[in-house]
């Protein structure tokens, strides 16, 4: 029988213990790989007792494993309820779900409503009204309790009882084997009534994937992966857009079992022999992401929550991480995070249905046309489990990242190694195989208590319910989060327990000193309004809580340590800063302040790299170049790094894996947990707690899927009462920004106008451009310049012009517009009274930045002229550049950070220079500006103004440039 082998180290063969290729996750290819094992038994999954019964639900009848839940029509649109009585209803499901109307006020509210209709005459006798909140849920289709799984579990070992097993139970003691706990208690013994002492909240992998693919519309949205080039990486050059052109793609078996052979070796083996089908040889073969995170619920005492998403990566990226296109499928209760047999327990069901969808599953979509509901067969497969550091070792059963020997995941490296320089040498770097993991995992799950600690702490792993799922490899598929590693990791490290710690920002010196130049360089920057600014007082106040806020500090970090640390000659002086006698400083490491820099330097260049939104190997190899030389550089300063330093050595070979990282690090997954905190439950614990929150969550799938569904007589105000509900998911914040960046990148032009256009059209003849700018056209003959290139097939004539081609009226083609989005991120201009906000931009220009001042934005429209096609409306801007600086303005100084000018994204130049005005589209604006005023010491009266672009995740990093800017 054919099939993928996974050896054990030790067993010999072709290399199974043998350390692995370097920087190669998981070890040699798994076809390489050759066992001594004799015999092979294959390995079920949990909730089936033998092969035979396993075997039975893979290959019965498929009429009876559709068993496909209620989704008709819901009763108030079915029995063909009134307009007016449905949008009764659908008014106080708004108050409660999005008002957080208390439940009674939201029945009062309700009463009145259809005692108002009563009295009008207009309330119907048959089906009887729904008088409650409770009974309205039901009758529009958004009752969560019809597809939330309230589980019984044992509070010792949190094995789980559904409720029809429970009600079978001779008594209350759990059933797990080595466990004590009790499952319930009788509060009223005559009746017989039970008092759980924990519940976990869990809804069915496969009945919330059977709603989401029957969505009308959902069909052309989920990425048919078959017929498409693979492993196009392996080309250093191949530039990757998502997560699809990763290597793991393509990786993924469908119609698969685990086999173990009786020298304990894994392998997994097709179910007719070979290997099994690809995932993305199927029409509905599912990439999905599984991720667990805890926070605190509760305000007044710790309460840990922890959801369990998975998200689809075949969904757009712009519609990726919506909350209705993210299934939470379980909720971990407080007050502590489970050990991780707990966390086994609790991810059993999910297990068994990913279980049966990597076999397929017959489910109901909707056909090319939306016409008639098909059967088709959908797949799926976790490509990986993607969690901050603690979660992803929790989840995928390694060991934790302070354990001494094993706590690296993907290499053997030591925790006392993470401060030497071989833990920074990729190719000495001894790779972890999947092999070896798989092989001391299922050894683990049947061992001791004694002999799985011994395990754990020899080889770093344990049993986890993803090693239930034949295929799983546990090494290449715990994917490693860059906004946890780097931002809320390294960048973090970096301040508080370096510069911060060490004190290299010292008070001394009144306002000249290094602290109060930090603070004015921190408090002087001129944001773009879309990011998140830092705290005025960063300088006291040195904690930030966002990786959002670390990563807006490290891009403007070569700046602000210029301006905090330059001396009189504008040079950072290779010397450590003065201590005051009653400072302590418990640091030992160096604090020669340029050698710091130039490491940071290293840093920040590096993360510019690895963060881009579309990135080739080749760039993935030099992000982790600079990422190496900071580590090294540090080092070499005596600096003691964390874990998180060295587990940075491995994204290039996650790149390889998964793609850019930014389509699958963990910003919205963390918008999500704020989310379920902020909805209103009683305090409750035992679980209770998580059963409020999971229903929110499930009621917001219902709803918009009731939006989706809405019959054809439902009237716009049903529709409007709907959408009200849904536009919570536009909520504003980090990651709400990021939505919008990754929908405006699906739209044909990414630019869209502001909802209110006013009627009144400018007079270009009477438009006066300032007095300075002499040199500037006339506004009117530049725009029929810019319309002649933009339209070049057609041919244009002045307003009087007795010539043929399209008359170009002064008067009546342009509309000023008080701002514009593009990309996603609102841009603004000096003309607008309100507010000049976000009046600063970069364009590109022969590759190259330049940053512009938005003077106004104009709406272009050309009357139609008779046989000949409309041209669309344009949106076009008036802009000045602003003027470089050369070396002659600066006197030769050569900024620090010019050798790493074209990554970071800075410019610098002189007050209130600007080139002639000139007209440009607004679809050459490239990325927003954050502006950070400074001057040389030695010319007190030459103001700089230096320009940071603000797109860490720019598509490709050959137009990142830093210049300077001066005003």
């Amino acid at each position: 029988m054919g099939g993928n082998n996974l050896g054990g180290a030790g067993d010999g063969g072709n290399g199974a213990g043998a350390p692995g290729p370097a920087n190669v996750i998981g070890g040699p290819p798994l076809e390489a790989q050759v066992f001594p094992d004799a015999a092979w038994q294959r390995q079920v999954v949990p909730g089936y007792e033998s092969e035979e019964e396993e075997e039975g639900w893979f290959l019965g009848d498929e009429e009876e494993r559709v068993n496909e839940p209620d989704l008709v029509e819901p009763p108030a649109y079915a029995r063909g309820k009134p307009s007016h009585v449905r949008m009764a209803y659908l008014q106080a499901a708004l108050n409660n779900v999005t008002g957080n109307v208390p439940v009674r006020l939201t029945n009062q509210n309700l009463d009145s409503q259809l005692n108002m209709l009563a009295a009008a005459g207009a309330l119907p006798d048959y089906p009887p009204p729904a008088w409650t909140l409770e009974t309205v849920k039901r009758r529009v289709g958004i009752d969560p309790k019809a597809w939330v799984i309230k589980y019984a579990a044992c509070p010792k070992c949190w094995k789980l009882y559904a409720p029809e097993a429970l009600e079978t139970m001779e008594g209350p003691a759990c059933t797990a084997e080595d466990c004590d706990g009790v499952i319930y208690e009788l509060k009223a013994p005559k009746k017989k009534k039970r008092r759980l002492f924990l519940m976990i909240p869990q809804v069915s992998l496969i009945d919330s994937i059977r709603r989401m693919v029957r969505r009308k519309g959902y069909r052309k949205k989920f990425r048919d992966s078959r017929n498409r080039p693979t492993r196009q990486n392996n080309d250093p050059n191949f530039v990757m857009k998502d997560i699809y052109d990763g290597e793991m793609w393509d990786s993924l078996k469908t119609g698969i079992n685990w086999e173990r052979g009786d020298r304990d070796s894994v392998r997994d083996v097709g179910r007719g022999g070979g290997e099994g089908e690809n995932l993305s040889s199927h029409r509905y073969g599912l990439h999905m992401t599984v991720n667990l995170d805890w926070f605190g619920c509760l305000e007044n005492r710790p309460h840990s929550t922890g959801p369990i998403y998975v998200s689809f990566n075949d969904l757009p990226r712009e519609e990726r991480f919506l909350q209705t296109n993210v299934i939470c499928v379980a909720i971990t209760p407080g007050p502590s995070e489970p050990t991780s047999k707990q966390l086994n327990n609790v991810m059993e069901p999910m297990m068994c249905d990913a279980a049966q969808l990597k076999n397929g599953v017959p489910m109901k979509v909707w056909n090319e046309d939306e016409t008639e509901l098909v059967d088709e067969k959908v797949y799926g497969d976790f490509i990986c489990n993607n969690c901050d550091v603690p979660g992803a070792r929790k989840i995928s059963g390694f060991a934790g990242h302070s354990a001494l020997v094993h706590p690296c995941p993907w290499c053997r490296c030591t925790l006392d190694e993470v401060n030497e320089p071989l833990g920074y040498q990729p190719e000495g770097l001894v790779m972890r195989h999947d092999s070896e993991a798989l092989k001391q995992k299922y050894l683990s799950k049947s061992a001791s208590e004694g002999r799985q600690k011994r395990i754990l702490d020899l080889y770093g792993v344990q049993w986890s319910a993803l090693d239930y799922l034949p295929g799983w490899r546990p090494c290449k598929q715990t994917a490693l989060d860059f906004m946890h590693c780097i931002f809320l990791g390294v960048v973090a490290w970096l301040f508080t327990r370096v510069l911060f710690a060490a004190h290299l920002f010292p008070g001394a010196g009144g306002e000249q000193s290094a602290k109060k130049r930090f603070e004015r360089a921190i408090n002087s920057i001129q944001w773009p309004t879309h990011i998140t600014h830092l705290p005025k007082n960063l300088g006291e106040n040195q904690s930030l809580k966002k990786a959002d806020e670390w990563c807006r500090l490290l891009t403007v970090t070569p700046v602000v340590l210029w301006l905090s640390w330059k001396d009189p000659d504008n040079t950072i002086p290779d010397t450590e800063p003065a201590v005051m006698p009653n400072e302590i400083i418990e640091t030992e490491h160096s604090c020669k302040r340029y050698s710091l820099y130039q490491a940071i330097l290293f840093l920040c260049a590096g993360v510019r790299l690895l963060s881009t939104k579309a990135i080739s190997m080749a760039q993935a190899a030099a992000g982790q170049t600079y990422l190496q030389n900071y580590f090294t550089r540090m080092l070499a300063l005596n600096v003691q790094l964390s874990i998180n330093h060295h587990l940075a050595m491995h994204f290039a070979p996650m790149i390889k894996l998964f793609g850019p990282v930014y389509g699958w690090w963990l910003f919205a997954f963390e918008r999500f947990n704020g989310m379920l905190k902020k909805v209103k439950h009683n305090g409750h614990d035992r679980g209770r707690i998580e059963v409020t929150l999971m229903r929110n969550w499930v009621q917001s799938h219902l709803l918009y899927e009731l939006f989706l569904h809405l019959p054809e007589d439902a009237t716009d105000f049903e529709r409007n009462l709907i959408d009200q509900i849904i536009a919570r998911e536009a909520q504003r914040g980090g990651m709400a920004v990021e939505i919008a960046i990754f929908r405006a990148e699906a739209s044909v032009n990414n630019v869209s106008l502001p909802k209110n256009i006013g009627i009144k059209t400018l007079d270009l003849h009477r438009y006066d451009i300032p007095i300075e700018h002499e040199g500037s056209p006339p506004i009117y003959e530049m725009l029929l310049t810019f319309v002649g290139n933009l339209w070049p097939d057609r041919r244009f004539k002045r307003q009087f012009s007795l010539d043929d081609g399209i008359p170009f009226v002064g008067r009546d083609i342009v509309r000023r517009l008080s701002y514009f989005r593009k990309d996603g991120i609102r841009y603004g201009a000096h003309t607008n009274n309100t507010t000049d906000a976000d009046t600063f931009a970069f364009i590109q220009r022969n590759n190259a930045r330049v940053p512009v001042s938005i003077e106004d934005i104009l709406l272009l429209k050309i009357p139609p002229v008779a046989g000949q096609e409309p041209l669309p409306a344009h949106v076009c801007l008036l802009v000045r550049r602003l003027k470089i600086a050369t070396g002659a303005d600066v006197q030769g100084f050569i900024f620090p950070w010019e050798v790493y000018s074209n990554m970071l994204g800075i410019h610098v130049a002189l007050a209130d220079h600007y080139e002639p005005y000139e007209i440009i589209s607004a679809l050459d604006i490239d990325c927003p500006v954050a502006r950070i005023p400074a001057q040389l010491s030695s010319r007190e009266n030459f103001k700089l103004s230096i320009c940071v672009s603000f797109d860490h995740v720019r598509t490709s990093i050959r137009f990142l440039t830093i210049r300077v800017v001066m005003y």
